[in-house]
């Protein structure tokens, strides 16, 4: 408390000098020469007004400083709703799952003739299931490891429409790229139908190495620096 008590004296005594100095200045004298010659009810509204202008002041300063943490606190709120985000997009891209390898030919075609079995098919329906041709330039060669032609007769537009879905679905590596259809010449309403199915050359993923195994001098500084701590254990115990 004596620390406190000296620290108010201390700060009264220096608010006493400055105030001395201030009414020996001429900006002082003037105003309050003027100050004394108003009215009674002058003085009253003067005071008043300097009452609230002080209190404005004072009010003015943790407002505005309130005013800016707010702020700072808006800024930061919303940079780390940014970061967050980011970190959020860089941990779902690198878990996204990689596109399997894409079966071989022989592979796809025993796909497709299963396929095709299971939509029980009448023979004459099953034109050809064979190795084709890239056609076109939106699937460079060099993004692709093979061509299947599937062409088919007599089809009605619920078995093209499923048909076609059930290609598409044997793997995410293969891609139904192109569907030709013709109107059949023998029966109205039924179609002959070509799908091409592009299987996609993904790339094989990257092969973890395992650690390198640790070399003579290597295992003989780590058995040593081993053999040192236990031998200070032992030395601080006895």
């Amino acid at each position: 408390m004596s620390r406190l008590q000296e620290l108010t004296d201390t700060l009264k005594t220096k608010s006493t000098e400055t105030f001395e100095k201030i009414k020996e200045t001429e900006s002082y004298q003037k105003i309050s020469d003027r100050y004394e010659s108003l009215s009674p009810a002058g003085q009253k509204m003067t005071k008043i007004v300097v009452g609230i202008l002080i209190l404005f002041i004072f009010l003015f300063i943790p407002l505005s400083q309130f005013s800016t943490s707010k702020d700072f606190v808006t800024a930061f709120e919303d940079k780390r709703t940014l970061i967050r985000d980011l970190f959020k997009t860089y941990r779902e891209s690198n878990s996204s799952s990689r596109l399997p390898e894409a079966p071989t030919s022989d592979a796809l075609m025993g796909s497709v003739n299963n396929t095709l079995q299971s939509e029980q098919l009448l023979p004459e329906q099953i034109i050809s299931v064979s190795i084709g041709a890239a056609e076109g330039r939106l699937i460079p060669a060099s993004l692709m490891t093979s061509v299947i032609d599937v062409k088919l007769a007599k089809l009605n537009l619920r078995q093209v429409v499923d048909i076609g879905s059930r290609l598409s679905g044997i793997s995410q590596s293969v891609k139904l790229k192109d569907l030709l259809m013709n109107a059949n010449s023998e029966l109205a309403g039924y179609f002959d139908v070509t799908y091409k199915l592009y299987a996609l050359n993904v790339p094989a993923a990257p092969v973890e190495l395992p650690p390198e195994p640790e070399t003579k001098s290597a295992k003989k500084k780590k058995n040593d620096s081993g053999d040192e701590k236990s031998n200070d254990k032992n030395k601080g115990d006895e």
